[in-house]
């Protein structure tokens, strides 16, 4: 368990979108830390709440759509949903960065990557054209795109998918954040590919003793690159711990189907496990434990009443009335 204080503290945090009168509850009071020096893993499937939990740390939930209906997001102590969008804009970049799960959609076609990082650098670090310059390639060398300088002059359309993510990075890192936010960075490429992006954040995250925040729906994934995970579900943090002592115990059924569901060599032949039911209507705001109709442990309690996020030994917390009980499934 980390002793050390959080880099970032989110309480409480509600958020609710507004779409034709229609209200639909997106994040129902989360609560997590993140540290420096540590991968945080988030797991869930879509529509958890994972990629607004980023958003909402970045402070680019869109407007007028999302509403924070309560909570709390500091960084290092200060409270940044207290923050103008220009004070706002100063973290984004040179203290909190991000990168994107399509980062097709997020690097601009009209500007050459080398352009658009030195614009970073120009911007946050005073940095002046030549200096930006040598910085750019001393990034792109850093995330293996070569000092040659030709992904340098190159235009997104010009790069491979590996490629692009790699250029992302370079440009999330370029200000030297103290924590970054990778959503789903490796969901669109191959398996080869997966592993290179996922080697080259862990050796970024010990080069520069970032704190990262690694957000993924898939559990073999966050095995494989986080310290830390917390399993979210329904825009509720339903248990977390570190990546060890996940695997080897779980203490909320979510998690526990999650992890059955994983296709394993050694089962080859059998029928994977799957979560029976959908996943709660985000209109739907109930009374109990979320993920209850689609829990096969469920009992009358689990509907009456939610449960909080409880800590448990080793700095395990589960989100389950029944976490301490001996149950299998």
């Amino acid at each position: 368990m980390n002793t050390t204080e959080p880099i970032i503290t989110i309480e409480n945090l509600r958020v609710e979108f507004t779409q034709e009168r229609q209200k639909a509850f997106a994040l129902r009071g989360i609560d997590i830390a993140f540290y420096k020096d540590e991968i945080h893993g988030l797991v869930g499937e879509s529509g958890s709440g994972k990629t607004v939990t980023a958003m909402s740390i970045m402070g680019l939930l869109p407007k007028p759509a999302a509403t924070i209906l309560s909570g709390s997001i500091r960084y290092e102590g200060k409270e940044l949903l207290s923050l103008s969008e220009d004070a706002l804009r100063t973290y984004r970049g040179s203290k909190i960065a991000m990168v994107f799960q399509e980062p097709a959609k997020y690097l601009n076609p009209a500007f050459t990557v080398g352009e658009q990082i030195r614009e970073m650098v120009m911007l946050h670090k005073g940095l002046n054209k030549h200096q930006a310059e040598m910085r750019a390639r001393e990034l792109l060398g850093l995330v293996g795109l070569g000092k040659d300088g030709r992904a340098l002059g190159a235009y997104p359309h010009e790069l491979s998918s590996g490629m692009k993510q790699r250029a992302m990075i370079a440009i999330a890192i370029s200000c030297d954040p103290d924590f970054l936010i990778a959503d789903e960075p490796t969901t669109s490429l191959d398996v080869t590919l997966q592993l290179q992006i996922l080697k080259l954040l862990k050796i970024l995250k010990k080069m520069k003793r970032m704190g990262m925040l690694f957000i993924s729906h898939d559990l073999s994934v966050i095995r494989e690159i986080a310290d830390r995970v917390s399993v979210i579900y329904a825009g509720k943090i339903v248990e977390s711990a570190s990546v060890a002592r996940l695997f080897e115990h779980q203490m909320h059924p979510y998690t526990r189907l999650l992890l059955l569901s994983i296709p394993d060599a050694r089962h080859r032949g059998k029928k994977l496990a799957t979560i029976a039911g959908q996943v709660l209507d985000a209109t739907n705001d109930p009374q109990g434990c979320v993920f209850a109709p689609r829990c096969p442990l469920a009992k009358e309690l689990c509907y009456r009443e939610s449960p909080k996020l409880i800590a448990h030994e080793q700095g395990h917390t589960s989100a389950c009335h029944f976490a301490e009980e001996a149950w299998d499934l």
